[in-house]
């Protein structure tokens, strides 16, 4: 199924990564997708009318209508009306909502029907399909919190076009920040539950495992993971979202640590639903930021979905389809008054440099045409003179720029007269580019400065092409007594790594300045057969109910990295002086000032350092003068022997079963077996519980599980290096190596082996008055030996053996089991509906999530420190400063306080008529962060720590149904223009840094408008 699936994508994917333009080539996926679809358009008839309260007489949106006994559906607008393709008259019709009671109607010779529907507070949970696979349970009655959230529903009155943004603006225990900057991370985004690592939530399309990105992500607040990338699946394409607030390793497997987060793609037909959106960023709202730099508007958003669905054939089946193409640029934000820094040194100002022949370099001629003119021997007097404003040297330090493109598609055929019986398949295409910056290089920096092609230095800006490609196919029907559906799901993450305006030094002024830097390709394939069967009232009526679930899994999983071109990962030889001649002296024939190092005895016995005469002893001796940085700059192409392709299989097992002993009380219990092939067997288990204290009013539930997740192959065989710099603008070369690399082994890093964890929730559920639902949960998470990312290792420092692998101003860093941590917190969700008025709707709903995450218990590895080591001599300042590189004291700070411990979102949304509004505000709590660097060069003075305070946000939209097809909103996501607090001077190199990215982030305000269409 692997080979047949990834075939099908493979004449597709080979035309569109050709060097079409990217919108051209989203046409024509478009194109092809229409065309498909239409071949397969079924006659039918078409059936509209409306939907109203029967206590007041208003329309209701996003009230559910299906074809019984089919996939086949749409939704009602924002007035209550509905249009929908159905096979024919004997058709019958299901009118569903939220706190309604369910009605039928048979379709018959009419064209209308129109529909009163009557409250009703026992319909007022919906059904879900994660947290119980009880297929009749609601998000009251499951053992554990499920939020429902529907995104068709609740997404025309937000400000946010992602489905990542939009669900943290909702859901209390759900993240998905954006990473700013020139990390790869900001290419992606993540998801997180209870301030959980991405790599701890299982994320489900359609109730089936998705694939994650090939990205390894290294700069996250909660440590290095790997994430599903939410930006792959368009928002349009999304009916509804479950979120499980729960440990659920023994029921969907080993990455449910956190929780679930399962996405309802949509079925609807015969209704296309398009949206076009327009935004961005401004300094202005209810207050004005007046630390930062002018930036006027950025990070302009553009962007076109929309989703139609077909009817295939007169018994139910459909095609649901969705586009996206959308265009966000980039944002960046700097202190007030930009880099403060130096541009140019003494030896650039007065062309004092020699290349290696000891020939002058002339870095600035204006000096050398106005030699009276002393300003050009300033930084400021030559930067004037060349016209240059501290804005030329700004990175972009903030969101990176991006280009998106996806199709989705939503199928099901009915198999044969049985119902149920049906083959069903969903996928799509995403394709994006993306380009942010790296770290300015000026011209001071001798070693990575060429004059000949950036006089005034350069901003290396780092691309990435991006596809991922997935497809699920599967059937559905009966075997013997039971449900049963086997299904395989193919997935495919590809980033291709580019830098543009950059160079390799080392190569002198023939470098390329736009290069290939390699790929990393993640592939997953799924099998999964599941059996289901749910007995009433078995034992001659001792139970109400026993729901048995079995089943069994197994998954392939490919890792790989493939290098970049050869100029990104090697040293070239510009620069070097070859002798011509036996016994050379370099230093009395080519340069007086260039001196060889040497260490020799003085009469005490002690060593000291002495510089004589430069000499080569044979012809052809080459010596590096000029010592100019090798590799891509900011960020090195994967090199070969970085190259990977791992496999790994993993087989499991679970059986699952539900028991309602009474109406009242339940009882669940679940066992998983998995087989790693690189981490061998593992059983986890789940017991959850439920009991209605008063029915259908107020409950409590709990449960307690265990889990296990083995190493990702990205942390198992990513290897990469980059270029770092310190607060002071100092830059180092920084590698990620392997465990079971040299540098590991000559260090004593031990490798890496599997997370195991235990999770405790106990909760309350309340339906009291019509019209309110609260829940609260509490919840434990306890993970041993946790992976995470120490901190760097330098060469010199550590000496031995591993000096001769690092370089001596270079630093390696690896990923170690280096700890437990334990994660305590109580999740509270309300909400409440109203009627306010002759036809109007009142909703309010409030979220909130308290937590505390600790580091319980540390492993300190046993390193291997040479002889030659420069570590501090006093055995108490060693151990400490060992123990916080290894535990990563600025990576584990994040982890523990760079989350908010308090999060509060409350939201009220009123609807009358074609008009609706919206005002959400979001609390966060305060946060620290912790440096790798102290306050001075002296080791023993304090760490360059600071605290961000609490803040708020408000986001607002108003809409108006214009016409019948026609909705126009507009609004603002932090309208309060609300940033985190500013970053410590002595962390911002010299004004290039203005925030930390925690909390909400630091954009500010966002504005927006949008057109919704329905027709």
């Amino acid at each position: 199924m692997l080979f047949l699936s990834e075939l099908q994508f493979t004449n597709l994917s080979n035309i569109m990564t050709k060097s079409l333009p990217f919108s051209v080539r989203f046409v024509i996926l478009v194109v092809i997708c229409t065309l498909l679809t239409n071949l397969l358009f079924a006659q039918q008839k078409t059936i509209s009318g409306r939907v109203i309260a029967t206590e007041d007489g208003a329309g209701l949106p996003g009230v559910s209508i299906v074809v019984k006994g089919t996939n086949v559906g749409a939704i009602t607008g924002a007035d209550g009306t509905y249009k929908l393709a159905v096979p024919g008259e004997k058709a019958v019709l299901s009118f569903s909502f939220v706190g309604f009671a369910t009605q039928e109607k048979t379709v018959g010779s009419s064209g209308t029907i129109d529909v009163s529907l009557e409250s009703d507070t026992k319909q007022f949970s919906e059904l879900v399909v994660i947290g119980s696979r009880n297929s009749s349970r609601t998000k009251l009655d499951t053992p554990a919190p499920v939020d429902v959230i529907s995104v068709a529903k609740i997404s025309q009155n937000m400000p946010q076009t992602e489905l990542g943004q939009l669900l943290k603006q909702v859901a209390p225990s759900f993240n998905s920040l954006k990473i700013p900057g020139g990390d790869l991370a900001s290419h992606v985004d993540a998801v997180q539950l209870r301030n959980q690592p991405p790599n701890q939530t299982l994320v489900l399309l359609n109730g089936k495992r998705r694939h994650s990105s090939s990205l390894l992500l290294v700069a996250n607040n909660s440590g290095p993971s790997t994430t599903v990338d939410m930006r792959t699946i368009p928002l349009a394409a999304v009916e509804k979202v479950e979120i499980l607030r729960d440990g659920a390793a023994a029921q969907y497997g080993s990455d449910a640590i956190a929780g679930v987060v399962n996405m309802e793609l949509k079925k609807s037909v015969g209704v296309f639903t398009g949206m076009y959106n327009t935004g961005f960023y401004a300094n202005a709202g209810l207050a004005k930021n007046k630390d930062i730099d002018k930036f006027g508007t950025d990070g302009k958003l553009q962007q076109f979905m929309g989703n139609y669905g077909f009817a295939l054939g007169d018994k139910g089946g459909f095609i649901n389809l969705t586009f996206e193409l959308s265009q966000q640029g980039k944002t960046s934000r700097v202190p007030k008054g930009g880099y403060s820094g130096a541009v140019f040194d003494d030896s650039y100002l007065n062309n004092t440099r020699k290349d290696e022949y000891g020939q002058t370099i002339i870095t600035n001629p204006e000096l050398i045409a106005s030699p009276d003119n002393a300003s050009l021997k300033t930084d400021q007097g030559l930067q004037d003179a060349r016209g240059l404003k501290k804005k030329d040297f700004e990175m972009i330090n903030g969101l990176s720029k991006v280009e998106n493109g996806t199709i989705f598609m939503n199928m099901a055929i009915p198999l044969g007269p049985m119902k149920g019986n049906e083959f069903y398949a969903f996928g799509g295409l995403n394709y994006r580019n993306t380009l942010s910056g790296c770290y300015y290089r000026f011209p001071r920096q001798q070693d990575r400065f060429l004059n000949d092609l950036y006089p005034n230095g350069f901003l290396p800006q780092l691309t990435s092409n991006i596809s991922d490609r997935s497809l699920t196919m599967g059937v559905k029907g009966k075997a013997g007594i039971f449900d049963v559906d086997f299904s395989n799901s193919f997935g495919n993450s590809k980033f291709g790594f580019g830098m543009v305006n950059t160079m390799n030094a080392s190569y002198g002024p023939s470098t390329p300045t736009t290069m290939r830097l390699g790929d990393n390709n993640f592939i997953q394939n799924t099998t999964n057969l599941g059996l289901t069967k749910l007995f009433e009232n078995p034992g001659n009526g001792a139970l109400k109910s026993v729901n048995v679930a079995f089943g069994a899994e197994m998954r392939i999983e490919n890792y790989q990295i493939k290098a970049g071109q050869k100029e990104s990962y090697t040293k070239g030889d510009y620069g070097t002086f070859t002798a011509p001649s036996d016994n050379y002296n370099y230093t009395k024939n080519v340069n007086k000032d260039v001196k060889s190092e040497q260490t020799i005895k003085t009469i005490t016995g002690a060593d000291s350092t002495v510089y004589v005469d430069l000499i080569l002893p044979y012809k052809g001796d080459k010596v590096d003068i000029k010592g100019y940085s090798p590799n891509c700059q900011c960020f090195r192409g994967f090199a070969p022997e970085q190259e990977t392709n791992a496999f790994r299989s993993v087989m499991a097992g679970y059986v699952d079963v539900e028991v309602d002993v009474t109406k009242r009380f339940m009882v669940e219990g679940a066992a998983r077996y998995e087989h790693y092939s690189d981490f061998g067997g593992v059983l986890t288990g789940k017991f959850a519980t439920r009991y209605s204290i008063v029915p259908d009013m107020f409950a409590v539930r709990g449960s307690i599980s265990t889990g296990f997740r083995a190493p990702s192959l990205q942390e198992l065989y990513y290897a990469q290096t980059s270029t770092g710099f310190t607060p002071g603008g100092v830059p180092f070369d920084q590698g990620y190596f392997t465990n079971n690399s040299t540098a590991a082994k000559a260090l004593g890093i031990p490798k890496l082996k599997q997370e195991r964890s235990t999770n405790i929730s106990f909760g309350l559920t309340s339906q009291l008055i019509t019209g309110l639902e609260v829940t609260a949960d509490a919840y434990y998470i306890h993970i041993k030996d946790k992976i995470i990312q120490t901190g760097g290792f330098g060469g010199s420092v550590i000496g031995g053996n591993f000096s001769n692998i690092i370089t001596a101003d270079g630093i390696a860093q690896f990923f170690t089991n280096a700890a437990d941590v334990e994660t305590k917190g109580i999740d509270l969700v309300a909400n409440y509906r109203t009627v306010v008025g002759r036809g109007g709707q009142m909703t309010f709903s409030l979220a909130a999530n308290w937590n505390t995450v600790a580091f319980t218990k540390v492993y300190p590895a046993s390193l291997n420190i040479g002889a030659n080591n420069t570590l501090p001599t006093d055995p108490t300042l060693r151990a400490q400063y060992l123990s916080d590189i290894y535990l990563n004291r600025s990576s584990r700070g994040s982890f523990e306080r760079g989350n908010p411990r308090q999060k509060y979102i409350a939201s009220i949304v009123y609807t009358k008529g074609p008009l609706s509004a919206m005002i959400r505000g979001v609390y966060y709590g305060g946060v620290n962060y912790y440096s790798n660097y102290h306050e001075t060069d002296d080791i023993t003075s304090p760490y360059a720590d600071y605290t961000l305070g609490a803040r708020a946000t408000m986001d607002l939209s108003v809409s108006y149904q214009v016409l019948k097809a026609l909705r126009v909103s507009i609004g603002g996501d932090n309208v309060t223009n609300t940033y985190p607090t500013k970053t410590r001077t002595d962390l911002t190199d010299s004004g290039r840094f203005a925030y930390d990215n925690y909390q909400m982030g630091y954009q500010g305000a966002y504005y927006y408008a949008r057109m919704s269409f329905q027709f």
